[in-house]
């Protein structure tokens, strides 16, 4: 009985549909020197691990391979730009799965500052004096369905109208010929600047859209806006993210990526 077959079992394990769809995107062992002995599958459940339980990268299970490993294939696949080829993939299958376009016309644009660790490098943090949260702050774009279309990282002191043109200019680059006609926002994207970015690089519009109280029905969510807003509650599902403890931005960025990674999967490859 191999290693694999007599294994503990954890919730964030991948089934093996999850694990064939995205195994094609590890890369493969070098040609020459020593044959890989690695469990690859195993390394994978040991970041989905990570991500959703918190624990510090010493302190993964012995049952995952050594920390030192599972941490380097993290790395590697960050540098490579395999997370985020992963993560692009799942947002398009998933798109088709739910009968849309590949690309969305529609985004919500939204911030989330959060405290940040010991750790984080100290360039890398801000103060965010609205939210009064001394830490990062992340700027996310998704779409109707709620899926992230992309995201930054930045010190929370960092403008939301300069962190949103920040990942939606990484969006741009990757649709040249995109479909965008609207973005919705909150108040704090309000004003000629952002407005003319979005004419100028999309050709789109930009809604406001704000929460209101009605005498009859009481808080009233602002329209579509939630959306956005519930992708960040879906953040607070893996406690890795709860405190950003990365020392690197791009760590954080792509501990995100590999959050709605594990979202698409299990939407798409239910267990």
């Amino acid at each position: 009985m191999d290693s694999f077959s007599i294994r503990s079992w954890y919730d964030t394990d991948l089934t093996d549909a999850q694990w064939q769809r995205i195994k094609g995107f590890i890369p493969r062992a070098k040609c020459g020197g020593r044959k890989r002995h690695t469990d690859v599958r195993r390394v994978m459940d040991g970041i989905l691990y990570f991500v959703t339980h918190g624990c510090k990268w010493r302190g993964l299970p012995k049952d995952f391979p050594p920390w030192q490993t599972v941490y380097g294939y993290f790395q590697m696949l960050r540098e490579k730009g395999k997370w985020k080829a992963i993560h692009f993939a799942l947002y398009e299958e998933a798109r088709k799965g739910s009968g849309r376009n590949v690309q969305p016309s529609l985004l919500l644009v939204d911030s989330q500052s959060v405290k940040t660790g010991k750790n984080a490098a100290a360039s890398t943090r801000g103060y965010d004096g609205g939210k009064r949260i001394k830490g990062r702050k992340r700027h996310a774009v998704t779409d109707s369905l709620g899926l992230l279309v992309d995201i930054a990282v930045t010190p929370a002191n960092v403008n939301d109208v300069n962190g949103a043109e920040k990942v939606l200019a990484k969006i741009r680059q990757r649709w040249k010929n995109h479909r965008v006609e609207k973005v919705v926002a909150d108040k704090g994207y309000r004003g000629d600047r952002f407005g003319k970015f979005m004419r100028t690089k999309f050709g789109a519009n930009v809604e406001i859209g704000e929460n209101h109280t009605s005498p009859r029905l009481g808080f009233v969510p602002a329209q579509k806006r939630w959306v956005v807003e519930r992708g960040f509650a879906w953040f607070g599902d893996c406690w890795r993210l709860s405190v950003d403890r990365e020392r690197l931005l791009k760590n954080s960025t792509t501990m995100l990526r590999i959050a709605f990674m594990r979202l698409m999967l299990r939407r798409l490859y239910p267990c």
